[in-house]
């Protein structure tokens, strides 16, 4: 009723206790004499003037809303027991006298703490569960460790702690060997195990194992106590020099606890791995800082224990050094972050492929799964999703180089393959596979690429080719013929060896549904004759969309200078007052390395708060030189929109590169794309003027305007415009209006 009642706090409690008894409740006061009626309401007092207030507040925090170990009391308050993890609580409820038991049932600790640990399911059971509902305190025991169990064994989420779970002879997909958070990367593997378990998709497609592959992971209080006791924080926010970072880190020492676990670890498993970076804030919905950081694959296949344990140990640092890398730098200094708050966990996971008996490992083939398809053909819709598929390691596809581009819904429809000499030209012509028996010398080394020729050797190729015969020049399914291999998947997509296309559609709305948000999913697949094929999954994230709005502009679509009907981003662009573009006359397919570092020259030039326009051929970000232009994140950084134009000697396909596609719409950056077939699409270049040119280099020029580029992107439909910058008028004196003066 808006009037002060001095006794608000107490009636509130009063109320509290009639809605629920056991809820815990702390009464502050300045004044002594009010503790007697935080008894009538069996609630503990706080004196505010106390010289121990935070740490009574602490303890009061600690004893009753389920932080810490849960300790296992009498009435007397003395401890009969303690419980650090969930496998620790269940043998200790065994074990408690039934004082203890029912002394914590009575109040609701029991859910409290489970509640705390993010076991939600389990908790929700056991809070409507009252103690007088049981005729024994025995009865009670016998319900809570079947509930335990029942959870324990069902629920495929859990995080067992390696060293435990060995000495136990538990088995578990997924460890953690060090404290701390399992970063996000760690997280969404965890949640898409639940995520698989809980679904019943492996009952849906019984033909095919749908799994998480196995791994470890290292959490963030590693990172932490290997910055502090190495004194490594100064350097690694001071040191620009990539190589003098890696050296610093690899001089440093991992601590002895966590060397002592990978020695087990090492002991246990000797099959290829990946370690991946999982840091803080890498797959979070908003900032996900796609690969921005390192992942290193290992044979681990050396006869001695001792030096796979020096290589993984080597790997370990090299991620940890990566969080501090320019690139990664840059890229936090284009979000709300600093990169003093980023942390970084370290996942070691299984491989999933097969060894060959040319000593190359990888799987059968990769593929990265998308709530959104930006560019949808024919019947397609953008909310249908779309997949993207290799042959091998899936860095051929997150690099941006040759793949095949499907929508899961309409698997036959296939644009990149319109002709016979399109399909020569956009089908995957090499692939990246392990070295078994190589030496690797650093992080970028560690796959090597390999040639459709070496796949059809090892036997890996006819699950997924097609053949252009040499005889009458059409595609066949068969590697039967003679002619040019073609990475076709035409006995997957058509023959339906596994239900593929019906396992991505079934994976993206688990994904979605449960993330609440449209996601990314990364996945291998391995194929054996006379095996189930295993399919799986190897990240999956929120895919950033952008959230800007459509505005409204009072220019018409014929005065824009750059249009275009495939476009990322949404909202307007009005800030930018300068356009960078790669000469077309001057560019050169064989030279856009030095183009690549001749834009990172001017990209420097442009403060933190500066953005400009950047025009060139080809596909922006490529691994593949000859594709388009090579940059990475770190060189193009400033830029704000980004025009990709198609050539007719270097035709835009629909693949993108992964990482460089995920930065740029994590962080709003609007893409062009002009396809020389399209009639709709158009680039004028013809207004620029030489008075506004700041630079000229052998291959690119910088314009500066005093007034500002206007940009409008509709999301919905992805079409774009982009309006050269209007003169400010001049406003010309009404002499008659004039006073003269």
């Amino acid at each position: 009723n808006g009037i002060n009642d001095p006794k608000a706090g107490l009636k509130f409690a009063k109320w509290v206790r009639k809605i629920d008894p056991s809820i815990p409740i702390m009464l502050q006061s300045t004044e002594v004499v009010n503790e007697a009626m935080a008894k009538e309401v069996n609630a503990t007092f706080l004196h505010k003037k106390s010289k121990t207030l935070l740490n009574d507040l602490r303890d009061f925090i600690m004893d009753n809303f389920g932080f810490g170990d849960f300790i296992f009391k009498i009435s007397n308050q003395k401890e009969v027991g303690r419980a650090t993890t969930i496998d620790e609580f269940r043998d200790k409820i065994k074990d408690i006298p039934v004082e203890s038991l029912l002394y914590h049932a009575e109040r609701h600790h029991f859910s409290n703490w489970l509640a705390a640990r993010t076991e939600f399911k389990l908790a929700s059971k056991l809070r409507p569960v009252f103690v007088h509902e049981f005729d024994s305190g025995e009865l009670l025991r016998t319900y809570l460790i079947q509930c335990l169990d029942s959870e324990i064994d069902t629920s495929n989420s859990r995080v067992l702690d390696y060293t435990s779970a060995r000495m136990k002879k538990e088995k578990s997909e997924f460890y953690r060997l060090c404290g701390g958070s399992l970063g996000g990367k760690a997280r969404g593997l965890a949640f898409a195990r639940t995520m698989i378990k809980q679904s019943g998709i492996n009952t849906d497609f019984d033909q095919v194992t749908i799994r998480v592959p196995n791994c470890v992971v290292v959490g963030t209080d590693e990172f932490d106590l290997f910055m502090k006791d190495n004194q490594l924080w100064k350097k690694a926010l001071q040191l620009s020099d990539n190589k003098k970072l890696e050296r610093a880190f690899k001089k440093a020492r991992l601590s002895l606890d966590l060397m002592l676990k990978l020695e087990l670890f090492i002991k246990d498993n000797q099959y290829p791995l990946a370690v991946r970076s999982s840091s803080l804030l890498e797959d979070s919905q908003y900032q996900p800082l796609a690969g921005t950081y390192e992942t290193i694959m290992l044979p681990n296949n050396s006869r001695s224990n001792k030096k796979r344990l020096k290589e993984l140990i080597t790997a370990i640092k090299c991620v940890f050094a990566s969080t501090f890398k320019g690139e990664a730098k840059s890229l936090l200094d284009n979000t709300s972050h600093r990169i003093e708050e980023e942390k970084m966990a370290v996942i070691i996971q299984e491989i999933v492929g097969q060894s060959y008996e040319s000593n190359r490992f990888y799987p059968t083939f990769s593929g990265v799964l998308k709530s959104v398809n930006y560019y949808p053909v024919s019947y397609m819709e953008r909310d249908e999703g779309v997949a993207y598929l290799a042959l091998g390691f899936g860095r051929t596809i997150v690099d941006g180089e040759k793949c095949l581009t499907i929508s899961p819904k309409y698997p036959s429809i296939l644009p990149q393959f319109y002709s016979m000499k399109s399909t020569r030209q956009n089908s995957q012509n090499k692939f990246y596979g392990l070295a078994l028996k190589s030496k690797l010398k650093n992080s970028k080394e560690d796959l090597s690429s390999f040639s459709l020729k070496d796949a059809e050797d090892d036997g890996s190729l006819k699950w997924l080719a097609s053949v252009i015969s040499n005889d009458d020049n059409t595609l066949r399914d068969s590697l039967s013929k003679s002619g040019t291999r073609i990475v076709s998947f035409a006995p997957l997509l058509k023959w339906n060896t596994i239900p593929l296309a019906e396992i991505a559609n079934q994976i993206l709305s688990l994904g979605k549904t449960a993330l609440g948000c449209p996601v990314e999913i990364e996945f291998a697949v391995n194929m054996k004759p006379d095996e189930k094929p295993d399919f799986c999954l190897l990240q999956i994230k929120p895919m950033v969309l952008t959230g800007l709005k459509s505005y409204q502009t009072k220019l018409t679509e014929s005065d824009a200078f750059c249009k275009s009907h495939i476009t990322l981003g949404d909202g307007k662009y009005d800030q930018i007052h300068d356009f960078v573009m790669v000469r077309p006359e001057s560019f050169d397919p064989s030279k856009t390395k030095e183009i690549a570092q001749e834009v990172d020259e001017i990209n420097r030039e442009f403060g933190h708060d500066e953005n400009y326009i950047l025009s060139g051929p080809g596909r922006w970000g490529s691994a593949d030189p000859w594709l388009g232009i090579p940059v990475n994140w770190r060189q193009i950084s400033q830029a704000k929109i980004i025009i990709e134009v198609g050539r007719k000697d270097l035709p835009v396909d629909l693949s993108f590169g992964s990482h460089f596609f995920q930065n740029i719409t994590s962080l709003h950056v609007a893409y062009f794309t002009i396809d020389p077939k399209r009639s709709v699409d158009s680039l004028n270049m013809d207004w620029l003027q030489e008075d506004c040119l700041i630079k000229s280099g052998t291959y690119v020029n910088w314009y500066h305007f005093e007034q500002p580029f206007v940009a409008t992107l509709d999301g919905t439909t992805g079409k774009g415009l982009i309006f050269q910058p209007i003169p400010e008028e001049i406003e010309i004196m009404d002499e008659e209006e004039s006073s003269g003066i």
